[in-house]
């Protein structure tokens, strides 16, 4: 039986496509960040930056949703779930901080969150940059034996986002997103698959 989308549906080709325009989305949030912080405090009337890796993160569930409960997704999927949740914190906690005026106000209410380990790590610290980078690297590798140099490149981007910083996340980010393109083979027609074939 050939594997068809039935009515209401979400064809497994779009969840892939949003999952790729998400990473796009996430690292033109990425890019705007790197700016500085004075760009980012000066946009108006909104947090442009972090509007757009909250979309971005947004974007990613579609493809999360569609992972089966089995092997290696058993750990990728609440591992990916935290993950863009500690991002949606973090962009919260962000939104917070752009909307205050500068001045001790600020000073002091990032001191406060900092002194505070049950916000600060999970949604500044650890969260958005270890969690969220093991999940978004974690789906790849069940790529391996479509596409080698795709999961090569996510492996690649995933450590460089761990490692480094300041626009090295933007290199990483791109390095990801090329990655899953070829892991994904978005850039060829799409094709029917039996349910057999499916491996993630």
């Amino acid at each position: 039986m050939i594997l068809q989308a039935e009515a209401g549906s979400f064809p497994r080709h779009i969840d892939r496509i949003l999952f790729i325009a998400g990473l796009v989305i996430y690292t033109a949030g990425q890019v705007l960040l790197n700016l500085g912080q004075d760009f980012v405090a000066a946009q108006s009337p909104v947090d442009f930056a972090h509007w757009l890796l909250l979309t971005g993160a947004l974007f990613l569930i579609p493809f999360v949703a569609r992972l089966p409960w089995r092997n290696l997704h058993l750990i990728t999927i609440p591992l990916m779930l935290v993950g863009i949740a500690s991002v949606v914190g973090m962009c919260v906690l962000d939104f917070i901080f752009w909307s205050l005026p500068d001045g001790e106000f600020e000073r002091e209410v990032a001191g406060h969150l900092i002194a505070t380990p049950a916000i600060w790590q999970p949604f500044m610290a650890i969260g958005p940059n270890y969690i969220f980078g093991a999940g978004l690297m974690l789906p790849s590798l069940s790529y391996w034996n479509r596409s080698r140099a795709g999961v090569v490149l996510v492996v690649a981007g995933t450590a460089i986002i761990a490692l480094l910083f300041h626009w090295f996340n933007v290199v990483g980010y791109i390095a990801l997103t090329l990655g899953y393109v070829l892991c994904f083979d978005v850039l060829r027609p799409a094709r029917t698959l039996q349910p057999a074939q499916e491996t993630s």
